[in-house]
């Protein structure tokens, strides 16, 4: 899953929330959350955090002020293939956020970048190519040049940590398609490896419906050709409901044994707290957390990367859009939509930020250091 957050770009108006008071004695606060303590936390070491950096009604510049209390090292850039080539070799920087990277660069922080030319459950490649198998060389020399200029229009203090071709394109590929794309991506890598070649190249796909369901052979069989196993992973079942958090051990496991010698990538990793469809809560989603660094600590020399989604949760008005561009109406999704957050819309804390905070600090990973006296708030 995959929305396009292009969040350094987000100019939101900050909104000015009054209080009234009157002289009635108030209810005292609601106990605070207290996180659970870390489990012998183990140090970062090299292992990379990141956090999407989704919008809250308080604009982005703040939000990212908050996302660097957990310490986060990498955001994503995902890019789908026609909004960039825009018509056959001519192409631009959507809404410039190739260029708006430097802010990233600036702030130590790196980069993901997404070539979503599958974006969960449609095709992106613009009109001109949609005729073209993925095995094409047309197709191929394509993408090839859109990639290159993409790289080249990145300032040059970017550090890109690796590439995705693709994502959750099991939802997309049919039969003969998955040996198709593969020869795609064999080529795709190749080419990014001529200018780039410690550039850690891959393809998303979904874990408990992708490689745990049906597709698992394909997508074994597809990594074969990446540098790294890329998953994402959300612990739930077919209809958007939660599975227990302490469950994930398995998974964890699970995903190591069917990938043996491999380095894997969480390139996605979130769990909703929705509780009228997707059965699950604050401290649910706060424990999941918990239990999350736990297991990537048993793994730490496995899994070098994590992602989390995502920092705030969504505005009914994104919802209502993710609605549009899925083509669904079911309630439990857009709960699960609308609520992977770690904080709320409105930018106050959930269980799970407090619990994440307890995780990170320990380990090492920590905010940046005051600028000029003056600690981010």
């Amino acid at each position: 899953m995959n929305r396009y957050f292009t969040s350094l770009l987000m100019l939101l108006i900050f909104l000015a929330i009054g209080c009234s008071s009157d002289s009635t004695t108030p209810d005292p606060p609601e106990p605070l959350y207290e996180p659970i303590d870390p489990v012998n936390p183990q140090p970062a070491d090299q292992r990379l955090l990141g956090i999407t950096v989704s919008a809250s009604i308080n604009g982005f510049q703040e939000d990212f002020l908050v996302a660097q209390q957990a310490g986060i090292q990498v955001a994503e850039l995902a890019l789908a293939w026609d909004a960039v080539e825009v018509s056959p070799g001519s192409y631009q920087d959507p809404d410039g956020v190739l260029a708006a990277t430097a802010f990233y660069a600036a702030n130590n922080i790196k980069v993901m970048l997404t070539f979503a030319v599958i974006n969960t459950n449609q095709r992106t490649t613009p009109d001109h190519l949609d005729q073209y198998d993925w095995n094409a060389p047309e197709l191929i020399a394509a993408f090839n040049s859109m990639a290159d200029f993409v790289l080249t229009q990145l300032p040059a203090e970017v550090f890109v940590v690796g590439v995705s071709i693709g994502n959750e394109v099991n939802y997309v590929l049919e039969g003969e398609e998955w040996t198709q794309y593969g020869e795609f991506l064999q080529a795709a890598r190749d080419h990014l490896h001529d200018d780039n070649a410690g550039l850690k190249v891959g393809v998303k796909t979904t874990v408990s419906d992708g490689l745990f369901g049906l597709f698992g052979h394909q997508i074994r069989t597809l990594n074969e050709n990446t540098d790294v196993v890329m998953l994402n992973y959300y612990l739930m079942d077919q209809n958007f409901q939660v599975r227990p958090p302490f469950t994930l051990h398995n998974d964890f496991t699970n995903m190591i044994n069917n990938f043996p010698g491999r380095e894997l990538w969480l390139t996605e990793v979130g769990y909703q707290s929705g509780s009228e469809f997707c059965e699950s809560s604050e401290d649910q989603q706060a424990s999941f957390y918990h239990e999350v660094f736990i297991a990537w600590d048993t793994h730490r020399h496995t899994m070098g990367y994590m992602m989390i989604d995502w920092l705030n949760d969504a505005s009914p008005a994104q919802v209502a859009e993710w609605a549009d561009y899925y083509g669904s109406s079911d309630p439990a999704f857009l709960e699960y939509l609308g609520t992977l957050g770690l904080r709320t819309h409105a930018g106050n804390d959930k269980n799970a930020w407090l619990q994440l905070l307890a995780e990170t600090g320990p380990r090492g990973w920590l905010p940046p250091p005051p600028i000029d006296g003056k600690q981010s708030k």
